[in-house]
């Protein structure tokens, strides 16, 4: 079977490695270097503890308060596209309780087996940089130390691994210089984190190695011909294949357009630095939870990540928007001096009102088989998701937790679309 991957990013990559193990002809395409964008800017993080959708009770609160900062971790551009108050409004709709609980719910049946995933591809080959050493969140209120408390019961209680509450004093036993203003912690003990451009580099190495054939600098897009075949357009020639798998992250739904499904997925813009491995953060991964801020002890520098913003696929820098990431880290750790001259880098987080992945088979077109919308996840997901896409494209039937994730829940903002035959 010929299959085409259209995006290779952590998505596409784990999805193209999957299929070849099984006996794919895969050809992955991107319109970039292989295995660049959010996938490699990111924090790095594999952790199904911390996996809740984004939508969640709070937000719209939170939001309002944090637009008049132009520092903020969260922020909406101005935008061109209509779309997008449509995708924020239904983003809302999704901030309460039963949805966040729902949707909190599906997410940790999809992380049931990403441990071991991750420990199959490194039995398989695999080497990057690979961290066990767990995660600390560290709070400066009360109220959201008890707000993630709560939060992280209901994941203990979804078959998330345990955690353990700290008081300030053992939470500034466990991580040096911390600033007095922290009330306390949350250690997750199992979760990890690795260095996502050396995972990505090693997927293209494995990929490589059972014969699947990456194309970068090639944009495909998707249609039907005249007698309803789909074929994707953008190289020298159009392009068939047996099956489509669209992995194209913030730009997925640009890729399905042609043939009739729009589908809900923004870019949410993420900021990050690398900077000197000077940071007290020991060799756990450290959540900075007000701010929103993630920091990665890599062996050769610590990743600090953050901000949400929305607003359109534009990667330009806003240099004040990214340094409130290292300022931000001032109120946690007294002795953090933000350093001179740090590089910040931006990745396109593909987001979904629901705050869930869509994975699965488009409705009218069964040759097809969409894997995007992951957010923060996509290092945390990715195995899982080759996985599935390997059982869509190959037609075995898929686990009962992943009917929720399918592109059809979102038919109502389709378009009309002839069924066809395959």
């Amino acid at each position: 079977m010929r299959v085409t991957v259209i995006g290779a990013g952590s998505i596409g990559l784990c999805s193209a490695l999957a299929l070849a193990a099984e006996g794919a002809d895969v050809c992955v395409v991107d319109a970039r270097a292989a295995g660049t964008g959010a996938s490699s800017h990111n924090a790095g993080w594999v952790v199904p503890s911390m996996s809740a959708p984004v939508p969640a009770p709070g937000v719209l609160t939170q939001s309002l308060k944090w637009m008049l900062r132009p520092d903020s971790p969260l922020y909406i551009s101005p935008s061109r596209d209509p779309r997008l108050a449509s995708f924020l409004i239904a983003m809302l709709r999704n901030c309460t309780t039963t949805r966040f609980e729902s949707g909190l719910r599906n997410l940790m049946a999809l992380n049931h087996r990403t441990f071991e995933l991750f420990d199959e591809l490194e039995r398989t080959g695999l080497q990057f940089e690979n961290h066990r050493s767990g995660l600390v969140q560290l709070f400066r209120t009360q109220k959201s130390l008890d707000s993630h408390s709560e939060e992280m019961t209901l994941v203990r209680a979804l078959g998330g691994d345990e955690f353990d509450v700290l008081t300030s004093a053992r939470t500034a036993q466990l991580m040096a210089g911390l600033s007095s203003s922290v009330v306390g912690g949350i250690v997750c003990p199992h979760e990890r984190f690795l260095d996502p451009a050396a995972f990505v580099e090693s997927l293209i190495t494995q990929c490589e190695s059972l014969g699947v054939e990456i194309v970068e600098g090639t944009e495909l897009t998707l249609s039907e011909d005249s007698i309803g075949n789909v074929t994707a357009s953008g190289a020298e020639r159009p392009m068939t294949s047996d099956h489509f798998v669209v992995a194209a992250g913030a730009w997925s739904a640009g890729v399905v357009r042609g043939l009739g499904y729009t589908l809900p997925v923004q870019s949410g813009k993420g900021y990050g630095f690398d900077v000197p491995p000077i940071f007290p953060v020991g060799t756990r991964a450290s959540y900075l939870s007000e701010a929103k801020v993630a920091v990665t002890p890599l062996s050769g520098a610590t990743r600090m990540a953050g901000t949400m913003g929305f607003g359109g696929r534009s990667e330009h820098i806003d240099k004040r928007r990214a340094e409130g990431i290292l300022t931000s880290a001032a109120d946690y750790f007294d002795t953090w001096e933000p350093p001179q001259n740090a590089v910040p880098w931006t990745g396109l987080r593909p987001m979904t009102p629901d705050g869930m992945p869509i994975i699965g088979r488009l409705p009218h077109h069964p040759n097809v088989t969409v894997a995007t919308g992951h957010a923060m996840l996509c290092i945390t997901l990715g195995p899982v998701t080759g996985e599935l896409v390997a059982r869509s494209v190959f037609g075995r039937s898929l686990p009962a937790y992943a009917g929720v994730f399918g592109p059809d829940r979102f038919s109502r903002t389709f378009r009309s679309v002839r069924p066809t035959t395959r």
